[in-house]
């Protein structure tokens, strides 16, 4: 029995519309990050050119604000070394 045959695939979450309701985090082309309240936990998703390229989840908005800062500051360090040819 193939160990991973028990998981479904996934559909990634659609570019939000402002009827979703989310709030903002970051809107600055080609990035933009959403987060929305679950009650027991904040789920953050962030878009480039309106395609998902990370999701996760904080206890808070703030601590959400804080990690999609960093993966931000991560793809800015990674797409400058790409530019440089590192």
């Amino acid at each position: 029995m193939d160990f991973f045959s028990n998981f479904k695939s996934a559909v990634a979450p659609a570019f939000p519309s402002e009827a979703d309701k989310l709030t903002t985090l970051y809107d600055t082309a080609p990035y933009a990050a959403f987060c929305e309240d679950l009650e027991f936990m904040w789920r953050w998703t962030i878009y480039r050119d309106q395609k998902l390229v990370q999701e996760g989840c904080s206890l808070t908005l703030d601590a959400s604000r804080r990690a999609v800062d960093h993966v931000l500051a991560f793809f800015s360090v990674s797409a400058k070394s790409q530019c440089l040819g590192e």
